[in-house]
This record gives structure tokens, sequence and C-alpha cells, in this order.
């Protein structure tokens, strides 16, 4: 498990605390559940060439610190949500908290397939002298068409 930290505000610490007490869950669930949600309509959640965008300042500074562990699975895919959508981890567990909490609490924590990943791989191919990164969350077909000078890079199988 790797270790990081999330800053969020106050209220969305205290939602979690609430839900996690609810669902009788940690704290660390609810905040995977949520956001594997984000996974399932991440395409709303593109950004664009620009610089990643945290949470917006809190002139009274009431943030809070959470401590937080998340598997090498999805520690890969969290960071590409941070490096495709262009929002900072802490950002997306905010937005998570705001439009799938209601979700969450009236599947009653039920994962709807959202929470397991698979398999993930980062692969990589040609075009024209183009190199293209290719991320695969979730499991890979069995018959992947198979493209000239393409390759997995990294990949983790479900254990």
């Amino acid at each position: 498990m790797l270790r990081t930290t999330i800053n969020m505000k106050s209220a969305v610490f205290v939602k979690i605390e609430l839900a996690a007490n609810h669902l009788g869950i940690s704290k660390r669930g609810v905040v995977i559940l949520l956001l594997m949600r984000v996974r399932k309509d991440f395409s709303w959640h593109q950004g664009g060439f620009s610089l990643v965008k945290y949470q917006a300042r809190d002139p009274l500074k009431r943030w809070h610190r959470f401590t937080i562990t998340f598997r090498e699975k999805e520690n890969e895919l969290f960071s590409d949500f941070r490096r495709l959508g262009k929002l900072s981890v802490s950002f997306f567990v905010s937005k998570a908290v705001e439009k799938y909490l209601d979700e969450l609490l009236h599947a009653k924590g039920e994962s709807h397939n959202y929470v397991d990943i698979d398999q993930y791989a980062i692969g990589q191919s040609a075009v024209d002298g183009v190199i293209c990164w290719e991320f695969y969350w979730g499991p890979m077909p069995k018959r992947q068409k198979k493209r000239k000078n393409a390759k997995i890079i990294r990949i983790t199988f479900k254990k």
C-alpha cells in the first residue's frame, strides 16, 4: 500500500466521516468508492493543456489533512485522473463528494463494480512516427487488435 495525503475542506471531511459511520466502512473505503465513481464518467473531467488545478483557497484555513493508503492499481488510476483531468486528487475527492455521495449513500455502499480494477495497463504504440500512450482501466479485451509497433509497458493483474 502506498501512503499519501489528501487535503480537503473540513466540511468535506465531515461528510466523508458521516458517510463512513452510516455505511459501516472506513473513511478510506468511502474515498475509494467515490473516486471509482469518477472512473465511470471520467470523460466529463477531461483537462486541457494547462496546469493542474487545485481547490480554491480558504481564507479561514478550514482544511483537514487526511492520510490515506492506496493500492498500487488505485494509485496509478488516481494519478491518471490528475494527469489527464488536470485536477489534484484532493480536488477530485471534493468533486466526488459533491457529485456522488448521495448516490453512494442511497446504494448503501454497494460498489456496482466501480471498485475492482481487474487489470490496469499502460501501453505504447507508434503511428506514423508519433508515440501514442494508452491507458487501460479495467480488463483488457481478450482479442485486442494487434497494431504494428504496439506494446504494453506496464500491467497489473487482479490478485
